[in-house]
């Protein structure tokens, strides 16, 4: 996939001022004043570049590493670090240029500095970029993911995730212990790293909550019972507790926002676009010693939180300009 993007993105280039030309008469046609089909033309030539790039700087440090072999080095591990985080940024700026993506944090004054875990509401293709913005607010430091191993497709996702600490689950394997034993050894490993994980697993958008909810009174009964969610899924507890376990002194922020569940989808974010408010995001900061506290019902404190987070979204309106 890498190499066939690198090998055919000149030529996508090459042709991007045709393209560019079609949206700009469509987007007249159709009299849209704020273009939104060459903005879309103008994300996806921004998107190839980045990635031409960062494919590009994959392959010299696999060079540079005696073809891999000391990609594990520190002074490797700093080099991919430092691509990954410029490509998260120059997407973000992107996004922000070209489509109006904005963040608008509701409470800045709660920290993401420190040992961290990062549970982030997953409702979009680009909120996969919020954690990284806000782990940059507080200082460049390392951080893994745990990602479902479809985002390894993404070339630059793919090449730089799997060269550093990060774990893609690969949710067909049928070995769900593996994989949470992977996770806590991600965990356990990581030092002052942060840790970022999507406890949903996937949008709500994409999947019919009535048989989310079905199965869980099913399996859980008492979390059915005492989870209200109009806006989240309920958290998958395996991944988030695997990490809690792996990294016990971490403390965890959870992450909701507002203004990016209509854009769940490539025809939606077509719709949507420009977007005409900031994102509002909103963070909670759970202390690692309150859940060691009461170390028995970690998840029953975990799914309150996630309450809250469901009750701040349905008092929310996103905000205007």
């Amino acid at each position: 996939m890498a190499a066939a993007l690198f090998c055919v993105a000149p030529f996508l280039l090459i042709a991007a001022p045709f393209f560019l030309a079609i949206a700009i008469a469509v987007d007249i046609g159709e009299a849209r004043r704020d273009f939104p089909k060459s903005r879309l033309v103008l994300m996806a030539t921004n998107y190839v570049v980045l990635e031409w790039i960062g494919i590009g700087a994959a392959g010299v440090l696999w060079l540079t590493t005696g073809l891999g072999h000391s990609v594990g080095r520190p002074w490797s591990q700093r080099l991919h670090r430092s691509i990954q985080d410029w490509w998260a940024s120059s997407m973000t700026s992107a996004a922000r240029r070209w489509l109006g993506l904005q963040f608008e944090i509701e409470n800045p004054e709660v920290p993401t500095e420190g040992r961290v875990i990062v549970a982030a509401q997953h409702a979009s293709f680009f909120d996969a970029l919020l954690p990284t913005f806000l782990l940059r607010s507080s200082g460049r430091r390392p951080t893994r993911h745990v990602l479902k191993r479809e985002l390894g497709f993404d070339p630059c996702l793919g090449i730089y995730g799997y060269r550093q600490p990060n774990h893609f689950v690969d949710r067909s394997s049928g070995d769900g212990e593996a994989e949470l034993g992977e996770i806590r050894t991600l965990a356990s490993t990581a030092g002052d790293a942060a840790l970022v994980i999507f406890p949903e697993g996937t949008f709500r958008s994409a999947v019919n909550p009535e048989r989310v909810f079905a199965r869980l009174a099913k399996e859980s009964p008492d979390r059915n019972v005492r989870l209200r969610l109009k806006y989240l899924l309920p958290v998958r507890p395996g991944g988030l507790m695997a990490l809690l376990q792996g990294a016990p002194n971490h403390d965890v922020v959870l992450v909701a926002h507002k203004g990016l569940e209509h854009a769940g989808s490539f025809r939606a974010i077509a719709d949507a676009v420009p977007f005409q408010s900031p994102v509002r995001v909103r963070l909670w900061r759970i202390p690692a010693a309150t859940l060691r506290a009461d170390s028995g019902n970690v998840l029953e404190q975990i799914d309150a939180y996630w309450q809250c987070m469901d009750d701040w979204l349905d008092t929310t309106a996103p905000t205007s300009d």
